[in-house]
């Protein structure tokens, strides 16, 4: 047993904290923080289909299919057949959605601003890149595993 806490347990406290916070923060809109995220996703790649969505927010379909349905119902998001493609329905944001995440936008700005005002700009900036760099070899090692687990 190691004397120090896991680099896991404190990432996965601190999601916890941030996930806490961006769902305090933005209960006054009526939308979690997992529908900001996937608000967010959808006006800066829309029109996009769900399975795309899910792929970006590395979660499965049928749970990102929850946040569609419910996004849909608070009429933040539509969906539109695409003419090309009958299988896929692309998804897009509304006005109201677009209204709903810039006002959400400035509330997330200042709650990570609060959370983070035990360090400096720099330290941010270095945080935001570490994290970016831990993210991206992961996404990376999970896009391609190795010969072992592809084989079984």
């Amino acid at each position: 047993m190691t004397t120090s806490a896991r680099a896991f347990f404190y990432v996965q406290q601190v999601e916890q904290l941030v996930r806490r916070r961006i769902d305090e923060c933005l209960q006054p809109e009526g939308i979690t923080a997992g529908q900001y995220m996937v608000l967010n996703l959808v006006v800066h790649h829309e029109p996009v289909s769900s399975a795309d969505l899910a792929r970006r927010a590395n979660m499965t379909a049928q749970s990102m299919g929850e946040f569609i349905k419910s996004l849909e119902a608070k009429g933040w998001i539509a969906r539109t057949g695409d003419p090309v493609n009958r299988r896929v329905i692309p998804v897009s944001s509304t006005t109201a959605g677009k209204a709903v995440l810039v006002r959400s936008e400035a509330k997330v700005d200042q709650a990570e601003r609060d959370f983070f005002q035990v360090l400096d700009g720099e330290e941010v900036a270095s945080l935001r890149f570490m994290l970016s760099r831990v993210r991206t070899a992961e996404l990376a090692r999970r896009a391609d595993p190795p010969a072992s687990r592809r084989a079984a």
